[in-house]
């Protein structure tokens, strides 16, 4: 429990510590501003500057994070299908052995009837042969 009261304090204490960093970043940036010795003018285009170039890197790497989302997400499909094929696969598999199974059992129950009704026949006969040499002595 007092790991768990550390990460939380430590995790709170981080965050803290880059909000602050953040606007310390803004205030300093806005003082740099309003105590520049430039002119108004040429301030705004080098800021405009500024922000363009934020821009586009900010736009190259949500592009370059999408591209590798969408790689991602083509890898996962294609897994997700090659384990749908297995999948199949071995459910056929387990068809075909049911199928045999059911076949193998289907002809040992024939072959099981068939054997006691020769059995039954042969002792059937033994028996009336018996009777009969009974029936004589």
């Amino acid at each position: 429990m007092s790991q768990e009261y550390d990460w939380e304090q430590s995790q709170s204490s981080n965050g803290a510590f880059f909000t602050g960093l953040v606007a310390g970043t803004l205030i300093g940036a806005g003082l740099g501003v309003l105590f520049a010795p430039r002119k108004g003018a040429e301030l705004r285009g080098q800021v405009a500057d500024s922000a363009a170039t934020v821009g586009q890197t900010i736009s190259k790497t949500v592009d370059t994070l999408a591209d590798q989302g969408r790689v991602a997400y083509d890898r996962a499909r294609d897994v997700a299908s090659r384990v749908g094929d297995v999948a199949s696969r071995v459910g056929e598999v387990a068809s075909r052995v049911g199928e045999q199974v059911n076949r193998a059992t289907g002809d040992a129950a024939r072959t099981a009837e068939s054997t006691l009704n020769a059995v039954s026949d042969t002792a059937g006969g033994a028996a009336r042969r018996a009777e009969k040499y009974a029936g004589r002595a």
